[in-house]
């Protein structure tokens, strides 16, 4: 099997070149990469897939409509601030038999029903689930609880037929961004990549699956607050999904921390909330 890790990262405009967080990720995936067998590919400024609103955001997408990645069998795509546990040798392509596979974000859906400061909240989701269903007659999957699912796009992975299946069955990029942006009152965060796939999912029938939570464990804030710390690491976290505002200025020796230590153990003055939001 010829598998393959992906990443990029857009310098916009050279504003954003050699940050350390994101090197750090580029070299953890790398060591993951070569500890399983498989190639890594880092791409700085990839050629944009459309000119809409969002581009940067959708080269998630470039194994599914740039050819060279269909010489792979697999290709897994991660974002800049993902990074492997140490010494992680367990393969995310071993086993894998669906066309793509995603993670929820199994928190998310009950962090926007009770924020007090965020603005993508149960509000707006549902607004923008009632137009899309309507739109494209689908029904968007939901928890035990009625909630609106979340599902990431910084961790998607690729079979090769799930490649050749969305080339050809997804939505156009532009049509889903034209229709969001129309939506009277809907944040424009609606029509980036994470939004669009959860979508083009339903609206294309593909055969995907939800994949264990610790092949993208995120670490984040709670409602904004930088010493309230959201950590849902246990003993089955792989891979760590880094989304604090500044991280990727984090030095390595500081991603290291974040990614395989208890939060009370980073020397950061931070506390790990997970039990009062679960």
């Amino acid at each position: 099997m010829k598998n393959l890790i992906y990443q990029f990262w857009d310098n916009n405009g050279d504003t954003r070149n050699n940050l350390p967080g994101v090197l750090a990720s580029r070299k953890n995936i790398k060591q993951y990469a070569d500890r399983i067998g498989a190639d890594h590919l880092f791409e700085e400024n990839p050629p944009l897939l459309h000119k809409k609103q969002f581009a940067l955001y959708y080269g998630a997408f470039n194994p599914i409509f740039r050819e060279e990645f269909h010489e792979y069998d697999n290709v897994l795509f991660l974002d800049a601030d993902i990074h492997a546990v140490d010494g992680l040798e367990e393969s995310i392509f071993e086993g894998f038999d669906a066309d793509i596979g995603i993670c929820t974000e199994p928190l998310q859906p009950k962090l926007r029903a009770n924020t007090k400061v965020g603005k993508v909240n149960k509000h707006q989701d549902e607004l923008w689930a009632r137009n899309v269903e309507s739109k494209w007659n689908i029904k968007l999957p939901r928890t035990p609880e009625g909630l609106l699912k979340v599902y990431n796009s910084g961790m998607i992975l690729y079979s090769n037929k799930g490649m050749l299946n969305a080339k050809e069955n997804f939505m156009p990029f532009e049509e889903y961004i034209s229709f969001v942006l129309s939506i009277k009152g809907l944040l424009p965060f609606y029509a980036a990549d994470q939004n669009y796939i959860h979508t083009t999912l339903q609206v294309s029938k593909t055969n995907y699956v939800e994949m264990d939570k610790g092949w993208n464990t995120f670490v984040t804030y709670h409602e904004r607050d930088g010493e309230r710390v959201i950590y849902d690491q246990d003993e089955n976290t792989k891979l760590v999904h880094i989304q604090f505002r500044g991280a990727n200025h984090f030095s390595e020796e500081e991603t290291w921390k974040v990614v395989n230590l208890p939060v009370e153990e980073w020397g950061m003055g931070k506390k790990n909330v997970i039990n009062e939001v679960r």
